[in-house]
């Protein structure tokens, strides 16, 4: 891309900026759904999407278990300076 900026001589300088690598879009688990790696994948007026169905990731992070064991009961005693 074309960067625009005044240096302070008020003169206008263009810069050429080159960007490589790309951009993607995992779902919860992590796997790649979508993406652009390659330049010539990318404009400027490009962008890329995905649609999660957001009631189905739910119901998966909900039968990981993550918070299963918690004891938000013993929390408490971090917060104290002396653990009691």
């Amino acid at each position: 891309g074309v960067e625009t900026s005044s240096d302070p001589t008020d003169e206008t300088v263009e810069t050429e900026i080159e960007f490589y690598g790309g951009s993607f879009i995992c779902n919860e688990t992590g796997e790649v759904v979508r993406e652009t790696n390659l330049p010539e994948d990318i404009c400027e007026d490009d962008y890329v999407q995905h649609t999660f169905d957001l009631d189905v990731i739910s119901k998966k992070r909900a039968s990981w278990g993550l918070f299963r064991d918690r004891r938000p009961d013993l929390y408490k005693s971090l917060l104290s300076l002396d653990g009691k």
